[in-house]
């Protein structure tokens, strides 16, 4: 009897399941890929990693790889909106109907599955599963597959062959699950290097970069870094709103690059898209033109990633700065144009994160701004860091205020007449939550 019957009990199935299991292991992903006819040997990949940066570099190679003419799937997470924004093509977000027809194949295989105890596949194996399911069912000419957490043990791994892989950052994130230090984490990551395929990297520390550069070596997988091998530079005065970028490599030069995304840490992971674009094209069949480039960059854009969601009352922007690195960029971003203005912060994070530091980072690199701490709702089998816990840790910081809630700390930011500008950020799930609020609202005017 089919059990999952409208999208929304697809969805509340897939939300169902157990997030990890406790041993590391392809054999939950391999039964139902097997029983699933094997989608994903049905496509071409273009695999993606980095602990931030890779949802908006994904978005950027899908985007130039379309503008030349390609038929592009690309599969992120989280989503900001809706859950049908995790598995796109050229049309956009998967339908409704192709969703529920895909989990209607897959729940019943799951429901066998789970009489083993040791089969039975966890959420993020059950939507790669959904992903690779839907791109045979809806051809393409290439997927940009972004990786879930990590590399070696990601669900994305089980790919058969990729044209590329591309790590954009490693830094201390998941560390639960990845390890306690940069090269730990860089083993994780350097996971989905694959023999005799090009690797592009953006700007990694030193002991990440060792690492990359001897799982490369050893697999005999040509690497192109950021830095060394191209080049990106901004080398005019930029506002939030419009910013510009050249980037070079040995065969290419462009000059003043539009890049609709803002933040300028987008910069790097423009250049890295251009790059992994460059050299796939000749495997996808396909011309890269400087027209190409400067079209597709200069009209991209990626939900809950510094952008700027009202102009009035007062700026407001949503970044999905979900740990330490991504707040650092974030506050570097703001401390240019506002290094003498007063700026409004929201902050909201999962208490598994480091919210001591990236509290710490946003009061050192913008002394200025009034920042506020609120709780926000967190997905189940999550838990959203306790006001309590942050009062304890900065009880003598006079920089920190708290409120009982988001709206309120924004009505107290909208009210005080030195803010002009209002930033919220923090994990994901509450730059979602905000985002469709607002809009919401916006709506109803």
């Amino acid at each position: 009897m089919q059990k999952v019957k409208t999208v929304a009990e697809a969805v509340a199935f897939i939300h169902s399941r157990q997030r990890f299991k406790k041993t590391p292991s392809f054999k939950r992903l391999t039964a139902l890929l097997a029983a699933l006819g094997h989608p994903e040997r049905a496509s071409r990949f273009i695999h993606v990693t980095g602990t931030n940066g890779k949802g908006s570099t994904s978005k950027m190679i899908a985007q130039l790889l379309r503008q030349a003419g390609l038929t592009v799937g690309l599969f992120s997470s989280p989503y900001i909106m809706r859950f049908n924004e995790r598995i796109q093509d050229n049309a956009g977000p998967i339908s409704d109907n192709d969703l529920l027809a895909v989990m209607q194949t897959i729940e019943p295989i799951v429901a066998d599955l789970d009489q083993s105890e040791e089969l039975g596949p966890t959420e993020f194996e059950i939507v790669t599963a959904a992903m690779f399911l839907y791109f045979k069912w809806r051809p393409v000419d290439v997927v940009v597959l972004e990786v879930g957490i990590g590399g070696t043990w990601d669900s994305t791994e089980i790919i058969p062959d990729k044209l590329i892989s591309v790590i954009t950052t490693v830094s201390l994130d998941h560390m639960r699950i990845l390890g306690s230090t940069i090269s730990a984490i860089a083993s994780q990551k350097a996971g989905i290097i694959q023999s005799q395929r090009p690797v592009v990297v953006g700007a990694l520390p030193k002991e990440a970069l060792e690492v990359v550069e001897s799982k490369a070596h050893a697999l005999q997988a040509p690497l192109y870094v950021l830095g060394t091998d191209f080049q990106a530079s901004q080398p005019h005065q930029v506002d939030l709103v419009n910013q510009y970028f050249d980037f070079q490599n040995p065969g290419l030069k462009l000059t003043d690059i539009r890049l609709a995304l803002q933040g300028n840490y987008q910069v790097e992971n423009a250049a890295i898209a251009i790059q992994t674009v460059l050299l796939v094209a000749k495997p996808l069949g396909i011309d890269i033109t400087a027209a190409m480039i400067r079209q597709a960059l200069g009209q991209v854009t990626w939900p809950g990633r510094f952008e700027t969601l009202l102009d009035s009352p007062k700026q407001t922007i949503i970044d999905g700065a979900h740990n330490q690195a991504g707040i650092a960029a974030l506050a570097k971003t703001l401390a240019g144009p506002y290094a003498n203005q007063k700026v409004g912060i929201i902050f909201a994070a999962l208490e598994d994160k480091n919210v001591h530091a990236m509290l710490s980072t946003l009061m050192a690199t913008l002394p200025n701004s009034k920042l506020y701490v609120v709780p926000f709702q967190a997905p189940s089998k999550r838990q959203a860091v306790q006001l309590v816990d942050v009062q304890a840790w900065f009880k003598e910081t006079t920089g920190i205020h708290f409120a009982k809630s988001w709206q309120s700390a924004y009505q107290a930011l909208l009210a005080d007449p030195s803010i002009s500008t209002i930033v919220l950020t923090g994990s994901l799930y509450f730059i979602s939550a905000v985002r469709q609020s607002l809009l919401e609202h916006q709506e109803k005017k």
